[in-house]
């Protein structure tokens, strides 16, 4: 499972561990794009899930903090908390037996960057600053793994002084969709798969994965839409293949499929040290241009490199279908 980074400044920071609460940002009223910007945030943690972990970084002291439990589910609420704005899209949070006194400094993950052993942590993407990001569990046990080697004796459970109550679970309510109940965007879409990933559906599609990411880093300037990761049975912390996946509203076209393909190769050279069987590529879109389907299949034939093509639909109960081309 994914551990979640929200980054904020040490006024809010004391805010979410005094409420047991963390938020996001809803998009400014009558704001450009307002709507799709809306969703974008709420694709963001509609990765959480009850029991992953949560840390947290501090902006101007460049420090790392934890370690505290995602708890129950998300839900939209505009309850003032923080000064500063709202932050709707909440999730609450539970202590850990983890209240490590030290925390991990900015230049001790840029150490471990450099080294090759966390690589997702960025906090500037290719869409701007971040407000939330997610990191595997792989890179989420190297981080404690330094947490323990600084904080010897200081292991305390934290407290929780003042928890949020509970609210009911109406999130989903807040995501657009058309009358028909398709999704209105591709950030909207990107929710409604997160969510499907986080209750572990589309394994007779996907097979047995054990951790998911979205908006993943790359060097390329641009990001990774959704990572499958499937690890090892015997020990879960090895992973032993991937799942790229890119993901279209409507049209999957050439232009998609050269940036699916390069995420293909980078990933190939940069994370897997070219094992070509690590690597698998999924798009997953409305419709596919015909050239994309003559391509893919020439591909298949003359190189035996897969790339899988999944046409959405939108079931009655609002739930994704997901249907091999």
């Amino acid at each position: 499972m994914p551990a979640h980074i929200f980054v904020l400044d040490d006024i809010n920071y004391n805010t979410c561990i005094k409420k047991g609460l963390v938020g996001l940002p809803e998009a400014k009223t009558d704001s450009r794009n307002q709507k799709s910007v809306s969703d974008a945030l709420l694709s963001r943690i509609a990765i959480m899930k009850d029991g992953d972990y949560v840390l947290f970084y501090i902006t101007g002291l460049k420090e790392l903090r934890g370690i505290w439990r995602a708890e129950g589910e998300a839900f939209y609420d505009e309850t003032i908390v923080w000064e500063d704005k709202i932050y709707p899209f909440r999730f609450r949070l539970n202590s850990t037996e983890y209240s490590f006194e030290k925390p991990l400094r900015l230049h001790d993950i840029y150490d471990l960057q450099n080294t090759g052993k966390i690589w997702t942590f960025a906090l500037n993407r290719a869409s701007g600053t971040n407000a939330m990001f997610s990191i595997s569990d792989g890179e989420f046990q190297i981080l404690m793994q330094e947490y323990l080697k600084i904080n010897p004796f200081t292991i305390r459970k934290n407290i929780i002084m003042e928890p949020y109550p509970v609210k009911p679970a109406n999130l989903w309510n807040k995501i657009h969709r058309t009358n028909e109940g398709k999704p209105c965007y591709e950030a909207t879409l990107m929710a409604l798969l997160l969510h499907d990933f986080v209750k572990k559906r589309h394994q007779d599609i996907f097979g047995n994965y054990t951790d998911y990411l979205s908006y993943i880093p790359t060097n390329l300037g641009t990001e990774m839409d959704i990572l499958l990761m499937f690890g090892n049975p015997q020990n879960l912390l090895q992973t032993m293949s991937y799942d790229v996946i890119e993901v279209k509203l409507d049209r999957f076209d050439g232009k998609a499929l050269r940036q699916l393909i390069g995420y293909e190769s980078w990933f190939i050279q940069k994370k897997v040290q070219g094992d070509l069987n690590m690597v698998r590529t999924t798009a997953i879109a409305n419709r596919f241009d015909a050239d994309v389907i003559d391509y893919i299949q020439k591909r298949k034939q003359y190189e035996n490199k897969v790339i899988k093509l999944l046409r959405y639909q939108t079931m009655a109960n609002g739930e994704l279908r997901l249907m091999s081309i």
